[in-house]
């Protein structure tokens, strides 16, 4: 069996428009025997405490599952039984502090071994990313996926519009759980992906890939993730989740090699400084930015400068350049540059 070690990163946002994030996230990259655990938590908006239930069920997570573990219980289980704790003590919590009515969507992700189980109830979204493909994992428990996925079809094309954010499925909306269950078997090199519908909902499956694939790292994916959906109007919260896994025994060398290829790198970042240092267009948030340096990013070293972040957000760029902006766009200077990027702007 491949044993996989899996490191994670994560952010979430309140977005542009909502005052209060109702989102959590949940990063365990070591939750015992050999376990990884994440998650993405969406307290429904409109609904009184949502921000509350998201925090339980994650916090019931963050306590469980190490624990469950332990008894060597399988994974599937483990996530089934601690959702169902979750369920029941949203509602616990609900009925003591009369905020009836809150409920939480939630998927995680378990990685042992070579499998990564998924739970998932709601409209938040695991994706896998293998090589060049993207699938999700997750079927979104909404009433217009009901519908699409029953056949409505006629229904909708006659006009009737149903909103996306309607569920059918919630941590603490009924007395049981109906919790999706579903194990993958992970490869070194996968990615997974856990998205609220804040994120998923402003940036399609395909630029979500695209951002990942080219990031330096799962860090650097996020805060482009995040803020492309926050460009795209940030209507609401925004939280993303992204995994990244390796063979164990690369972990390891990694982890051992790790002092020396440290001291390495800051002998060549010394060097880096004394050269000449090229200009290029880079991202910096949701804008473009004129940046000075080497675009690269190893073990969390920078080795560019910003030099001005301008007006211009990302989403004003081209489609057919976003890539190549994400890798940085070389210039001779900095005017250069800002007179680059007047060519790259979508008409």
């Amino acid at each position: 069996m491949t044993r996989l070690v899996a490191r994670g990163a994560g952010q979430s946002e309140a977005g542009r428009v909502r005052e209060v994030n109702e989102d959590r996230v949940l990063i365990i990259d070591e939750a015992g025997r050999g376990a990884a655990l994440y998650a993405v938590a969406d307290g429904l908006g409109g609904h009184a405490g949502g921000e509350i239930a998201s925090a339980v069920a994650v916090n019931t997570l963050r306590q469980e599952v190490p624990a469950l573990l332990d008894r060597q219980r399988t994974a599937e289980d483990v996530l089934q039984e601690v959702f169902q704790r979750a369920n029941t003590a949203i509602r616990a919590r609900a009925a003591s502090a009369g905020l009836t009515g809150m409920a939480t969507t939630c998927t995680a992700v378990l990685i042992h071994g070579e499998t990564g189980v998924v739970a998932h109830v709601g409209d938040s979204r695991a994706y896998l990313l293998r090589a060049n493909e993207i699938r999700q994992l997750t079927t979104d428990h909404s009433l217009a996926e009901e519908l699409e996925r029953r056949g409505a079809g006629d229904v909708l094309a006659a006009g009737l519009r149903v909103p996306r954010h309607l569920l059918t499925r919630a941590l603490g909306s009924s007395e049981v759980a109906q919790v999706d269950v579903r194990a993958e078997i992970l490869r070194p090199g996968d990615t997974v992906v856990l998205a609220s519908d804040g994120l998923h909902t402003a940036v399609s499956a395909a630029e979500l890939a695209g951002v990942v694939r080219t990031a330096s790292s799962p860090s650097e994916a996020c805060r482009a993730l995040v803020g492309l959906a926050n460009a795209r109007g940030g209507l609401d919260n925004i939280s993303v989740v992204i995994i990244r896994c390796a063979s164990r025994w690369v972990g390891r060398t990694r982890r051992l090699l790790s002092p020396l290829v440290l001291i390495a790198l800051v002998a060549v970042g010394a060097g880096i400084r004394h050269l000449e240092r090229p200009y290029f267009l880079g991202i910096q948030g949701d804008r473009v930015a004129v940046m000075r340096g080497v675009h690269v990013g190893v073990l969390g070293m920078a080795f560019a400068d910003v030099v001005k972040i301008t007006q211009v957000p990302v989403a004003r760029v081209a489609p057919a350049y976003r890539d190549r902006l994400s890798r940085g766009i070389p210039a001779r200077s900095a005017e250069e540059a800002e007179r680059l990027l007047r060519g790259l702007l979508s008409p």
